[in-house]
This record gives C-alpha cells, sequence and structure tokens, in this order.
C-alpha cells in the first residue's frame, strides 16, 4: 500500500447500517458540527477519530495511540471546531450557521414512521436508507434535479435496537409532500424488525497498513 512515495492506511468499516442519525445535507452537516464539538452521535464520533488518528500517524505525528490522543484533544478544547469555522470563512462561507443551526433554513413537511410491532431492528439496510432520502429531495434522482438542502431524515432507532409497537423510527423532512409516503413506503422496506436482538458489530473490522492487517 505504497505509490507515488505515499503511505496509505484502510479502515475496513461497516457499511450495513447509516453512521450517526442524520441523512440529508444540512442535517448532516449540523451532526458532523456536534461531533467536532464533543457531543456527536457515538458511531460517527468513533470513526471520525480513528480516521483522524490514521491521518496524523501518516504524516509523522506519533504512533497511532498518541494521534488518538491528539485528535480526542482538540475536539475536548474546542479548537477542532473552531478551526473548521475559520476554514469556511476563508472560502467565503458564513460560519454563524455552525454556531447557530436556528440559521439553517427548515424543511415545511415532516413525518414520523412510527414501528408497527415490538421487537428489535435487525436488518437497516444503509443504501435503501440514502435512496429514501434521495426521494425527499436531498439528493438527485437525476442530474437536472434541484438538491432540497432541508430534506432528509432523523434516525430515532438504529440496527439492533429495541422497539416497541407505536415508537418513533425516523422522522422524515421535505420540501415536497407529496414526497412523504412514498419515502415511508421505502424506509420500511428498508428497515426489519424482527424477534431477537441481532449481534452488535464492530464500526471498524480491520486496519490494513502495508504487509500489515490489523483485525478488531
Amino acid at each position: 500500500m505504497k505509490g507515488a512515495g505515499r503511505r496509505t492506511v484502510a479502515l475496513i468499516t461497516d457499511m450495513d447500517t447509516p453512521l450517526g442519525f442524520g441523512i440529508g445535507n444540512s442535517i448532516e452537516v449540523m451532526e458532523s458540527m456536534d461531533v467536532l464539538k464533543g457531543h456527536g452521535p457515538a458511531d460517527l464520533t468513533e470513526v471520525s477519530l480513528q480516521l483522524a488518528a490514521n491521518m496524523l500517524y501518516l504524516v509523522g505525528k506519533g504512533t497511532p495511540e498518541e494521534c488518538r490522543e491528539m485528535a480526542e484533544k482538540v475536539i475536548a478544547d474546542g479548537s477542532a471546531f473552531e478551526t473548521f469555522c475559520t476554514m469556511v470563512k476563508a472560502q467565503g462561507g458564513d460560519d454563524a450557521v455552525l454556531r447557530d443551526y436556528d440559521k439553517f433554513a427548515k424543511a415545511p413537511y415532516k413525518a414520523e414512521v412510527l414501528a408497527d410491532r415490538d421487537g428489535y431492528i435487525v436488518k437497516m439496510n444503509a443504501e435503501e436508507v440514502g435512496v429514501t432520502s434521495v426521494v425527499l429531495g436531498a439528493g438527485r434522482e437525476t442530474k437536472e434535479s434541484d438538491i432540497d438542502f432541508s430534506a432528509g431524515l432523523i434516525l430515532h432507532k438504529k440496527y439492533g435496537d429495541a422497539v416497541k409497537k407505536g415508537e418513533n423510527l425516523v422522522t422524515l423532512y421535505t420540501s415536497k409532500e407529496e414526497s412523504l409516503k412514498e419515502a415511508e413506503r421505502m424506509y420500511r422496506e428498508a428497515v426489519i424488525i424482527g424477534d431477537a436482538q441481532p449481534e452488535k458489530e464492530p464500526l471498524v473490522y480491520a486496519r490494513v497498513e502495508k504487509d500489515k492487517v490489523e483485525k478488531y
């Protein structure tokens, strides 16, 4: 894993379940800022820290363990978030929206998808959930389609979670009210509720470096 004089590291991660709780443009920006502020979703934060630690390792900042500590420190002291805001301003962006999420445009329509039975979420197809967000307007169905930056989903239950009948599984957001019914149908097809709690899957299965594979 070395070409053009560059060392590389690969992390083999689980791609079956979405990371974090938010899917959609503005929703994901807000969640990413929460990670930099130190209170993001645990799974998204963990994968982000592992990626950051390995990037620091590759440029010679220390051992993977030391680099992990460096990444954790800049989140804890607030400098990671402030550095990102500086980068946004340097490119002509407005960091005020990163500090106050109320400045993001809000989707005019939303709907909750409720569990139709008790049980556990035994399957959550990340690709199908992503396509659901496209139907809501968060992505392009054709190259001519406009993107609705306020559209998307917020997951309230994920793979392995226990659910009760009538509990909210996900909230859908869109500017196209007519898309909500189809989005709900697609989401229900992407998620299966079963009787037994499934085994927990690791977020990172392995770390691959030249002549070395470290399984987690």
